[in-house]
């Protein structure tokens, strides 16, 4: 039982890979889980490989989900496809795709194939880990609010309070001259009454005197 030695690669990050052995009757399954595991991925969404050529075009798909290709036929599972069924390259290349909230793209190369398996490991085995890969999720922070900040906050809350306050005096203020000045107005009213009726008064005995 042959063994293919795997180098799995970001494709957006070179220097972050993985070098994963795999027994030549696993399935591609097997080898999807060992590669979550060793970038510490979570199996959600669709993965597809896809069995490619030196320039890493893509040809007959692997997927974990149930499918049809162009040509209509129904596309491989993952559980169901075994690499002695799809490795003819001594330096096969598969491009590897997983999309879930972010789409992730690899580079798989076949770099070493070993006669027989070292029945002291436990297949797919991990040989290798370079470099710490980037996180699956993107991670939203929420904005946290400095002491600076807070009393900027309370300073606004007072200014506006006092704009209240202000605004309140300044109403009062015209209330009160208001009513001093209708005040004013009424007295002159009974002023200008009283002097009225003394006018008449006098009108009145003038023509008294007049009749005498």
């Amino acid at each position: 039982m042959a063994v293919y030695r795997f180098k799995i690669s970001f494709e957006d990050f070179e220097d972050v890979y993985r070098e994963i052995d795999v027994t030549s009757d696993q399935s591609f399954a097997q080898l999807y889980a060992t590669i979550l595991s060793s970038i510490g991925f979570e199996d959600h969404g669709t993965a597809s490989f896809y069995m490619s050529n030196d320039s890493w075009k893509k040809g007959t798909e692997i997927s974990n989900k149930e499918g049809k290709m162009r040509d209509g036929k129904p596309v491989a599972l993952m559980t169901k496809a075994i690499f002695k069924n799809y490795i003819a390259d001594p330096h096969q290349k598969i491009y590897f795709l997983i999309e879930s909230e972010s789409v992730w793209a690899f580079h798989i190369e076949l770099i070493k194939i070993l006669a027989t398996a070292d029945t002291k490991l436990i297949y797919p085995f991990v040989k290798k880990v370079v470099g710490e890969a980037p996180k699956q999720f993107k991670v939203i922070i929420p904005p946290t609010v400095t002491e600076e900040d807070g009393l900027l906050i309370d300073e606004e809350i007072s200014d506006e309070n006092e704009t209240i306050d202000d605004y309140s005096d300044n109403q009062k203020y015209d209330e009160d001259d208001t009513a001093a000045l209708e005040g004013e107005e009424g007295e002159e009213n009974e002023e200008e009454s009283d002097d009225d009726m003394g006018d008449m008064e006098m009108s009145g005995d003038d023509n008294y005197e007049e009749e005498n």
